[in-house]
């Protein structure tokens, strides 16, 4: 009744998204936190299997020269592993300030 008297909804335009255009970029800016948490916990992973293979490696050197160039290239995988985790803690941490700053401009909003 409402159309044959002219007042009918209107046709949604391919441009007009609504509510959910919104949705989109709180949720990608969720997916760039869950794939660098992913990034630093595969980082992690082939560091540990490649201290895995070169202690094997080592195990098995026939001479004192390939087992000192195994041993240095443990130390450089372990140092990198301290430096994955280094980065991790620093974007841990500013991650933390940003939601705590965050929740201290709700609050200071709410007593206004």
């Amino acid at each position: 009744e409402r159309a044959a008297q002219g007042h009918g909804d209107h046709v949604v335009h391919k441009d007009e998204i609504g509510h959910l255009s919104k949705m989109v970029g709180n949720f990608e800016v969720g997916m760039e936190e869950e794939d660098k948490t992913a990034e630093y916990s595969q980082k992690r992973s082939q560091i540990l299997e490649n201290v895995k293979s070169l202690r094997e490696l080592i195990k098995e050197s026939s001479s004192d020269t390939e087992r000192e160039a195994l041993e240095r290239a443990l130390i450089l995988e372990i140092c990198f592993m301290e430096k994955v985790n280094k980065e991790q803690e620093e974007h841990d941490h500013i991650r933390a300030t940003l939601t705590i700053d965050k929740s201290i401009d709700v609050e200071a909003q709410d007593e206004e």
